[in-house]
C-alpha cells in the first residue's frame, strides 16, 4: 500500500471528518504537515550530512557505532 499524497490527504472525507470533530482548521493542519515535512528533510540532511563526513574519514557509517561503542 502507498502513501497518500498531500492533496490526497487534504481532500480525504475521514480525514476532513476527523479536523471537524477536533475543530481544526484546513489552514492549521496544512501548517503542521508543512513544518513536519520541513523537520524530517532537515533531519535527512544531517544524516546525509554525517555519512559523508564518515566516507570523507575513511569510515564506513555501518562501522562507525561499532567503533564508538569499543572506545567506550
Amino acid at each position: 500500500m502507498r502513501e497518500m499524497t498531500l492533496p490526497e490527504v487534504l481532500n480525504d472525507p475521514l480525514i476532513r471528518q476527523l479536523m471537524r470533530a477536533d475543530k481544526v482548521s484546513l489552514q492549521a493542519f496544512k501548517t503542521l504537515l508543512r513544518e513536519a515535512a520541513a523537520r524530517v528533510e532537515e533531519q535527512a540532511d544531517v544524516k546525509a550530512e554525517a555519512a559523508h563526513q564518515h566516507a570523507s574519514n575513511g569510515v564506513s557509517p555501518k562501522i562507525n557505532p561499532i567503533l564508538q561503542e569499543e572506545a567506550v
